[in-house]
């Protein structure tokens, strides 16, 4: 049985084993491809530890364990989350304990975080992927890791079943705009953040949804998502081999950098590089680089790169509305996107996408003139144009709080909860509905609770 503390040196040993070299900063995801292995190893032992305690039994009948975010996508590192999925056939007093034995145990092995969300049904599960965008994801990208194979295969068919093209699609536009303006909230003059900037981690997703677009859900990742990604875009005319290659690449190189950066100081979550951390990291591998200054070059330049697929992506994304979409909707996008002034004809008004892209572009400019159109808009019951609306800087805190007391606690749409505690233009009133609601999953109600601290609110 291994212990944490042979966990965490096995992890130390493997790294200073593995990256001898400068080559070796550029095949980081070769690594993490096999750190992915050893965490699905730990998982598989915890999860029987934790079922014959409850179950009396290795394997629980009814529960399958799946990965999701940077273990699914074969990108983990030592500072990455362990993201569990525990999926079971109901919500039994025995099945909710085994998922609760089993965070206990992983949280003693020193991941930054155990993220394991309370909901795991079927039918939880199909709800997520019809309604929401962040939890979506996480049901789509998931990967089997250990446990009942009959319910393995219902998840695995009910993810086909549900699976939708367009959804995907209308999910892109949104995740584009959203982590864009996300981007400008945790940039610095004083550091790069190496996960949420443009061309950082957090960019490695989209190659990933492109090729959920194109191609739908892998049963089983043979590849790191990113590369599953930019094949797919190579496959399409958008890049080159070559292009993938170095693509590849760079993305080890920012993501290797980055899990050092986040070793070097235990309370940054994103990495947040700076001359000091290049000079540490240098101090720390100097086998790796020639000086501070060529750590810093190379996160820029990995980072044009990154930036360049992502370009490519939205292309990709344009050409597939081009191909399924009339010649009337393609002109209402493009001049939704140019922020030109747009007449829509009555069946084109409740369109998602046009919607989402006119939210997304109200600026200083025209944001008094477009007051009306936020209010009326915020009775609809699209997730990613309430999502965006709730993002607008320009929105009044009136309309957030007729979104978040109508959507906000309904299951599916608990994110709003997020980004509303993140708008400015939010009420005390509504600060204070949010923080008094206790239906929802705690995780979703820390930037109200951070932002109750601020003000005062609370100790």
């Amino acid at each position: 049985m291994i212990t944490p503390e042979q966990w965490q040196r096995h992890i130390k040993d493997s790294k200073d084993i593995f990256f001898r070299g400068p080559a070796d900063v550029f095949r980081a995801f070769e690594f993490s491809q096999g750190y992915s292995v050893f965490y699905n190893a730990l998982i598989s032992s915890k999860y029987a530890e934790a079922s014959r305690e409850v179950f009396e039994t290795g394997s629980a009948p009814g529960v399958a364990i799946f990965s999701f975010g940077a273990p699914a996508r074969g990108e983990m590192f030592g500072g990455s989350d362990a993201d569990v999925a525990v999926y079971r056939s109901g919500n039994s007093d025995p099945e909710l304990l085994l998922r609760e034995n089993l965070v206990d145990k992983l949280g003693e092995f020193g991941f930054t975080k155990v993220d394991t969300p309370i909901w795991g049904t079927l039918g939880e599960a199909r709800r997520y992927m019809k309604t929401s965008v962040t939890e979506a994801n996480q049901v789509i990208e998931a990967q089997f890791i250990c446990g009942d194979p009959e319910l393995r295969e219902k998840v695995e068919r009910m993810r086909v079943s549900v699976y939708d093209k367009e959804k995907v699609a209308r999910n892109l536009i949104f995740q584009f705009f959203y982590f864009d303006q996300y981007y400008g909230k945790k940039a610095s003059a004083e550091h790069l953040n190496l996960k949420y900037c443009n061309g950082g981690t957090r960019d490695f997703l989209f190659p990933m949804w492109y090729s959920h677009l194109k191609k739908g859900i892998p049963r089983e990742l043979k590849t790191t998502a990113m590369e599953r990604g930019l094949v797919t875009l190579q496959e399409d005319g958008l890049l080159s081999p070559s292009m993938v290659k170095e693509t590849l690449k760079y993305a080890s190189a920012i993501a290797f950098v980055r899990d050092e950066v986040i070793s070097l100081s235990s309370n940054d979550m994103d990495g947040k590089l700076t001359f000091v951390k290049a000079s540490e990291l240098y101090s720390r591998r100097r086998q790796l680089f020639d000086s501070p200054q060529q750590v810093m070059d190379l996160v820029r330049t990995a980072g044009q790169s990154v930036k360049a697929a992502k370009k490519m992506v939205w292309q990709g994304l344009s050409q597939y509305f081009v191909d399924t979409r009339s010649e009337e909707w393609n002109i209402n996008f493009r001049r939704s996107l140019a922020q030109q002034p747009v007449d829509l004809p009555l069946e084109l008004r409740g369109d998602e996408i046009i919607n989402t892209v006119r939210i997304w572009n109200i600026d200083d400019k025209n944001a008094q003139n477009s007051q009306d159109y936020m209010r009326d808009i915020s009775s609809s019951d699209s997730w990613i144009v309430l999502a965006s609306l709730l993002s607008n800087p320009h929105v009044s805190g009136g309309v957030i709080d007729s979104v978040i007391k109508r959507r906000g606690l309904t299951p599916g749409h608990e994110y709003f909860l997020e980004i509303a505690a993140r708008n400015p233009n939010l009420k005390p009133e509504t600060l204070e509905f949010i923080l008094a609601d206790t239906s929802t999953e705690s995780r979703f109600k820390k930037p109200a609770l951070q932002l109750a601290r601020s003000l005062g609110w609370q100790k």
